[in-house]
């Protein structure tokens, strides 16, 4: 007769869990095996897995790849709306840089033009010889107006002022004044000696602002009881070169 003594409490006891999970497991798959023994639906079970699988790891990329977008188009508007700001800004700026120089330009467009009569009627004095004299000289060419500017004499009424105001209103008014605008001008005067209205007429053509003179109109009238030649002449107002001109800069005493 043999008498066994476990030493160790709980092998007996695990070893029996152990089979019997060992056994409940194995007679689970030997049981599920028993009762699917079709291939196609194990493949078929398979794929499904597979597909939900793969479906999940597509939606979490997909759920990555959405958030990155969102956070990079929150960052496209960002920097969108600062640029317009920046963009609009630099816009005025140009819109205000134009309008100046604009200006500037018509500034110094009307003071080259303001002196052509100055040196027109200084070279027709300089010019006149003796025993003749000047009657009238006028500007027998249109005047340019002002930017914006219209004739006054000519007021459009009814209809024809609406017409011409909603065409004023439509056009764009352009900031600019013609330089150096042709003026053609009309002498007319008297003389005793034809001699000296030949003299006249050769000192007008050889004026550096004076250009195509010519001799419209001789005549002999009576004054104060004696014969006199009265004479018209047409010239054109000449650019002359930078060289004959000279400027000095006008400087104003300050008290």
């Amino acid at each position: 007769m043999q008498i066994q003594v476990n030493l160790l409490p709980g092998t007996k006891k695990a070893g029996k869990s152990s089979r019997s999970a060992s056994f409940s497991l194995g007679s689970a798959f030997q049981g599920f095996g028993s009762k699917v023994k079709d291939p196609w639906l194990l493949g078929a079970a398979g794929s499904v897995v597979a597909a939900f699988a793969v479906v999940g790891v597509l939606f979490t990329s997909q759920q990555a790849s959405a958030g990155e977008l969102a956070t990079r188009l929150d960052r496209a508007v960002r920097d969108s709306a600062r640029l317009t700001t920046v963009l609009e800004a630099r816009r005025k700026v140009t819109a205000e840089k134009d309008s100046v120089e604009r200006q500037v330009s018509i500034i110094r467009t009307i003071d080259d033009n303001r002196y052509i009569w100055a040196h027109l009627l200084d070279e027709i004095s300089a010019a006149l010889p003796s025993y003749t004299w000047l009657t009238s000289v006028e500007q027998t060419s249109t005047a340019t107006l002002p930017p914006g500017a219209r004739p006054v004499d000519v007021e459009p009424k009814g209809k024809a002022k609406a017409a011409a105001k909603a065409a004023a209103d439509s056009a764009a008014v352009q900031d600019s004044v013609i330089i150096n605008q042709p003026v053609a001008f009309k002498v007319v005067g008297q003389t005793i000696d034809m001699q000296a209205l030949t003299q006249f007429m050769k000192d007008l053509e050889s004026s550096p602002f004076v250009k195509l003179v010519r001799l419209v109109k001789s005549e002999i009238v009576v004054v104060d009881t004696k014969d006199v030649t009265q004479f018209e002449i047409e010239a054109e107002y000449e650019v002359p070169s930078k060289d004959l001109l000279t400027t000095e800069p006008l400087v104003v005493p300050v008290r």
